[in-house]
């Protein structure tokens, strides 16, 4: 009984010997085939896992040449695009569009019809003000290209200098070294004129602020965050009307003017604003979501005697009619003129609105 057991025994550490060399075997061949892989296709930006805000994303990979002729490129919106490769040019780029929240894009490399390379990389695109894309999953974080290491990948095509006279704007934008790639910031109905003019470094200078200080070194082109004091450099006239208020509305006395504006450009309206205003406004001050609550307030009161506007009981409003979205020397943020509506947003609220 006892051999037999030692017999068992001995048989197990075998078969357990030649799964784990088997095991390493096969580990080690499928880091061979990533290696070949990335050799023969790279995608070079976006980052695995980078989280991004704006939501046209370039792609920029490499390929090895001589076993490359075509690349067909995928998002997880259902974009797809095909790149056929030039002689002597190594390295490509490609915009596609995203919404907020995760999302995938893969690159698939072939030669001569056969599929030679995959590659994979997983994005997040954060939203600043929706409570559902605000927050950053696990595993992913912000990172940058603009430094020494990745910018190397590009400058045999794109002379990765900075270009830009301070203070003077480009007669042709096109002449910017910051052009080609990121022209897509132009692709918006509503551009903010540093954009339109790509004078970029103003902004763009690398500094940090407060919330971003641990970015630090990390690009070339950081911003400082909060974004205010640098806003206020140019909208002089608007800082100190709205410091002379009062009563400010919170994102603006914390400098966070980016939380409710693009500082590149915007599909919504000439303010370059993120969002239209109800969605923007409510989007916060989740508990007024519901326009039909107001409109109903609004006509009982105008029922009641009050000298009511109709555009107020007909639902011809939105937030910033009644309310100032920056400061004011009355309460609630309140706009001149508006008699008769001071309590509104509070009987709502009472209401269980």
């Amino acid at each position: 009984m006892a051999k037999r057991i030692v017999s068992c025994i001995v048989f197990l550490l075998l078969c357990t010997s030649g799964i784990s060399s088997l095991s390493a075997a096969d580990h080690a061949a499928d880091e061979t085939e990533e290696q070949t892989q990335r050799e023969i296709l790279t995608i070079v930006q976006p980052f695995d896992k980078g989280v991004y805000e704006e939501e046209y994303i370039s792609v920029i990979f490499e390929i090895d040449l001589d076993r490359v002729d075509t690349i067909k490129l995928f998002s997880s919106e259902n974009e797809r695009a095909i790149i056929r490769t030039e002689e002597d040019r190594d390295a490509y780029h490609y915009t596609f569009r995203f919404p907020f929240g995760e999302h995938s894009i893969r690159a698939e490399a072939f030669k001569d019809g056969k599929r030679v390379a995959i590659r994979k990389v997983r994005i997040y695109r954060r939203a600043f003000l929706s409570k559902f894309y605000r927050v950053i999953p696990p595993g992913f974080d912000k990172k940058f290209f603009h430094n020494e290491t990745y910018e190397k990948k590009c400058d045999m095509c794109h002379d990765m200098s900075v270009n830009e006279e301070e203070g003077v704007a480009f007669y042709d934008i096109s002449e910017s070294n910051c052009f080609d790639c990121h022209q897509s910031l132009l692709y918006k109905k509503f551009a903010h004129a540093p954009t339109v003019n790509f004078v970029c470094l103003p902004c763009h200078n690398g500094k940090t602020g407060i919330k971003n200080q641990k970015y630090a070194g990390k690009s070339k082109f950081l911003w400082a965050d909060p974004i205010g004091d640098t806003c206020f450099k140019c909208h002089k006239k608007n800082h100190k009307k709205w410091m002379d208020r009062k009563n400010l509305h919170d994102p603006v006395g914390a400098g966070k003017c980016n939380l409710c504006h693009n500082p590149h450009s915007s599909d919504v309206n000439k303010n370059f604003l993120r969002e239209k205003v109800w969605k923007l406004c409510t989007s916060c001050h989740a508990d007024k979501r519901s326009k039909r609550r107001y409109i109903a307030i609004f006509r009982s009161r105008q029922l009641g005697g009050a000298k009511i506007d109709k555009r107020f009981f007909e639902g011809r409003f939105v937030c910033v009619t009644c309310h100032d979205p920056h400061a004011s020397d009355r309460p609630y943020l309140l706009r001149e003129g508006y008699d008769g509506i001071e309590n509104v947003c509070i009987s709502f609220s009472e209401e269980g609105g």
